[in-house]
């Protein structure tokens, strides 16, 4: 994980003063870790929709949010869908993060913490975005750390499903270099569901596209969604967790 991950300040600043804090307070890790600083919490980008730590929820984790932004507004924008309102959730989200980001802070020692969980049952994997180039599809470089993401999920919790979904419209990527780089994606998403068969597993793995319901009109800017885009994506996510985690 080390050998591809990328720094970024919000990144590493999310981990510390955000999601360690939950995940101390959740999981009773006991771990020394600093009270978090009293709102607002400061942000590199100064970003409004940036959560705050939240440390009531004593709830078990059976299911994580990892990835970007469209996951962390979960808490903001988003917070009114059955995404947002699942207790059992952990959202791992991180605004402005690349797939490279997001392999950072699981090397932080969110991957060994996530790994003492016994209850994990599914991801929701939204990422991917921020490695889009406006004028090409992804590289291959960008294709290996998608996969390593789906891997380490994976290896965190092997009975585990992910629901890897696709990325939305923007309005700085051009529509062909998105649709080739969510083919891109999904061919990744299959490679790993056939390793997986083939080693005497079964696919676990779920690729989720929503994007054709999900238009640009429903984009509070460029990429970020509004409230009706959190309803519809809600719409098409929730009833795949609903399945696997049953009445939760």
């Amino acid at each position: 994980i080390k050998a591809s991950a990328k720094f970024k300040e919000r990144s590493h600043q999310t981990y510390h003063a955000i999601r360690l804090p939950e995940l101390n307070s959740r999981l009773g890790l006991n771990l020394d870790v600093p009270p978090p600083p009293p709102p607002p919490l400061p942000s590199p980008n100064d970003d409004p929709f940036t959560p705050r730590p939240h440390v009531i929820n004593k709830s078990p984790i059976s299911v994580v949010y990892l990835g970007n932004s469209m996951l962390e507004r979960l808490k903001t924008t988003g917070s009114s869908t059955h995404l947002g309102k699942l207790q059992t959730a952990f959202n791992a989200g991180c605004g402005g993060d690349t797939t490279e980001n997001v392999l950072y802070r699981l090397s932080l020692g969110m991957y060994d913490i996530l790994y003492q969980c016994k209850n994990i049952k599914f991801w929701v994997l939204a990422s991917g975005t921020n490695n889009l180039h406006p004028k090409r599809p992804f590289k291959s470089s960008d294709c290996d750390s998608y996969r390593l993401v789906l891997e380490t999920c994976l290896r965190i919790a092997p009975s585990s499903k992910i629901l890897a979904c696709d990325m939305f419209r923007r309005k700085d990527v051009r529509d062909e270099v998105l649709e080739e780089s969510n083919k891109i994606l999904k061919t990744v998403v299959e490679d790993v569901n056939r390793g997986l068969v083939e080693s005497g597993d079964v696919k676990r793995v779920v690729w989720v596209e929503a994007r054709g319901k999900v238009g640009k009109e429903m984009l509070a800017d460029h990429v970020h969604l509004d409230e009706r885009g959190y309803e519809v994506w809600d719409r098409v996510l929730w009833p795949l967790v609903r399945e696997v985690l049953g009445k939760e």
